[in-house]
């Protein structure tokens, strides 16, 4: 069964030019089709798209969410934002991980649905239509739709893929207008993996600092770094405290992805601002993800011991997909990962682009990647592997990748 990106019926008379303007990422774009795909019989699909983590979720937060099930708050709404154990858990964590001192739980920790809530009210608050806000290209894809539907304007800064996705900050400065109010990015990042040094985010601090700009810092992936790399967030500069907003999620750390939970931390007068925005779209978190993710923090030592495995498991299967990639270096090109489970490649095929080229993989051998179009203006020609499956996967995976790319010659 053959699928077709480009295919679809999209209704335009009385619908709003703010849903006109965005568009779903290619990202679940692509896991959609995969799944026409797997309803047409064939080969089984292999996952190379949406990061979802291949570790189910540990047992001691599973035994905790059974028993959340009996208790009869987990039926009701909680605090707008959020229980207050647990955000004192998350300040707790903040104050250890990230260095920043004396956060005030209840005013400066608010619970989310996910990451892309936190992000989503950060966006709603601080920017206006026609306010501009910069991101790094090849970046994560949600984040440019996100600026888009809030009435901002992205403006992007190329980062330099030969030196391993380094931040061009001359480029940077380019990019600043009158207009312009936010950076917001990833770290470690998404599609690329790239880990920000302490270097650059000190200078990106200062340049926040020199433009009156607020940060918006995507951490979803801290805890994921490889090759004894440190992790380094902005939020633990106090020149910045006052600009800075940390959007963090339990999905990948976890393996909650499907229990949509997440946190923002920003100084009162911005979360006060994003609460609003939280009661607004959601009114709370989940009861009962709430409280898998106050199961994640109190049980340190079991907390840990699984985010090692986690980490263990993924650094693993880094290698393992960049040596089946390096058997393909006539086809395929890259810049190692330090953070997270991407790999961002590049494809020497110049008859399809990114698009055409993730389709025709996903019809003619079953295999899911994702066009690097998705991922702004220089993600053209690339597509995005994710490694955060099977070992089992990548290398069945990377079985048809062989014998198809050699077809293509």
């Amino acid at each position: 069964m053959k699928t077709d990106l480009k295919k679809k019926r999209i209704r335009t008379e009385n619908i709003s030019k703010r849903a006109q303007n965005i568009s779903v990422s290619l990202i679940k774009e692509m896991s959609m089709l995969a799944d026409a795909v797997r309803g047409g019989g064939g080969s089984r699909i292999i996952p190379f798209g949406q990061g979802v983590p291949y570790f189910d979720t540990p047992e001691y937060i599973k035994r905790e969410i059974i028993e959340s099930l009996q208790q009869k708050d987990t039926r009701a709404y909680t605090l707008m934002p959020g229980i207050n154990e647990l955000r004192d858990l998350v300040a707790r964590r903040l104050e250890i991980t990230h260095a920043i001192k004396k956060i005030d739980s209840r005013r400066e920790v608010m619970i989310t649905v996910g990451c892309q809530e936190a992000i989503a009210c950060a966006l709603s608050a601080v920017i206006d239509d026609g306010d501009e806000v910069i991101l790094f290209t090849p970046g994560f894809a949600s984040h440019i739709q996100q600026v888009i539907h809030f009435g901002g304007k992205p403006k992007f800064a190329t980062l330099k893929e030969i030196d391993n996705w380094a931040i061009d900050f001359v480029k940077l400065e380019k990019a600043v207008t009158k207009k312009t109010k936010a950076i917001l990015f990833a770290n470690p990042a998404n599609p690329t993996g790239k880990v920000l040094t302490v270097k650059e985010v000190k200078l990106l601090a200062a340049f926040a600092k020199k433009h009156d700009l607020f940060i918006i810092s995507d951490e979803t992936y801290d805890f994921l770094t490889y090759d004894g790399i440190p992790y380094f967030s902005p939020a633990s500069l106090p020149g910045v405290r006052n600009r800075i907003i940390v959007c963090g999620s339990f999905s990948k750390k976890y393996a909650l992805t499907g229990y949509r939970i997440g946190y923002a931390f920003a100084e009162q007068g911005i979360t006060s601002q994003m609460m609003k925005v939280h009661d607004a779209l959601v009114i709370c978190s989940p009861a009962i993800s709430q409280k898998a993710a106050i199961a994640a923090l109190k049980n340190s030592p079991a907390s840990e011991k699984s985010t090692a495995e986690f980490v263990k498991g993924f650094s693993e299967n880094r290698e393992r997909i960049c040596a089946r990639l390096d058997n393909l270096g006539n086809f395929f090109s890259y810049q190692k990962p330090m953070g997270a489970y991407y790999i961002f490649v590049k494809y020497d095929y110049p008859k399809l682009d990114s698009r055409q080229m993730a389709q025709k993989i996903l019809n003619d051998i079953h295999v899911v990647v994702i066009p690097g179009s998705a991922f702004g203006p220089t993600g053209e020609n690339h597509l995005r592997f994710s490694f955060g499956g099977t070992p089992e996967d990548i290398d069945e995976g990377f079985n048809r990748l062989d014998k198809w790319v050699a077809s293509l010659r």
